[in-house]
């Protein structure tokens, strides 16, 4: 049995950290998720765990690929696409391998009754308040209205972050 460090909360929202044993990344979160926790993320422990010796490097989806899913899986949705649909239909128009596999993965979790939040949180790779704005809409019933709004903050985030890289750019002598 490998050893993972668990981040969760409780039914209170309280954030809880500990070391636990499992067989595998997807035994613990079940495990917790039956007793009510909410999972944030399960990491490895160990020599291996931390990038120190000859892992890969966890892959990334670029903003502006995920800015476009975004929008296109709000406006599917909207349209009233049923969301493993919507997800099949994106995931076949994504160029990017990498994401595509990981909308293949989230499809497959929703279509077997996983819920959309915990389906993206499994990946690993989205920021931790997509995962929070998924679980808002889901609880509050008003998923399209939750994901407008991150789209919005998603432009603005891209905004920011290119205005910053473009001041930190040296201007030639003249």
């Amino acid at each position: 049995m490998a050893e993972f460090l668990v981040k969760m909360a409780d039914e209170r929202g309280r954030v809880l950290e500990q070391t636990e044993s499992a067989s595998s990344e997807s035994d613990l979160r079940d495990r917790f998720s039956k007793q009510g926790f909410y999972v944030y993320s399960v990491r490895s422990k160990g020599l291996f765990s931390n990038g120190i010796i000859g892992t890969p490097r966890r892959k990334k989806v670029k903003q502006g690929d995920f800015l476009v899913f975004n929008q296109q899986f709000f406006t599917l949705i909207h349209a009233g696409l049923p969301i493993p649909t919507a997800l099949e239909l994106l995931a076949k128009r994504q160029r990017n391998a990498f994401f595509r596999s990981v909308l293949e993965n989230i499809r497959e979790r929703v279509k077997s009754g996983e819920v959309l939040s915990s389906a993206f949180a499994a990946q690993g790779i989205f920021p931790q308040l997509y995962n929070t704005t998924l679980v808002a809409g889901e609880k509050s019933g008003a998923l399209e209205e939750v994901l407008t709004r991150y789209i919005s903050f998603q432009r603005v985030a891209m905004s920011v972050r290119k205005k910053l890289l473009v001041s930190l750019i040296p201007c030639a002598p003249h």
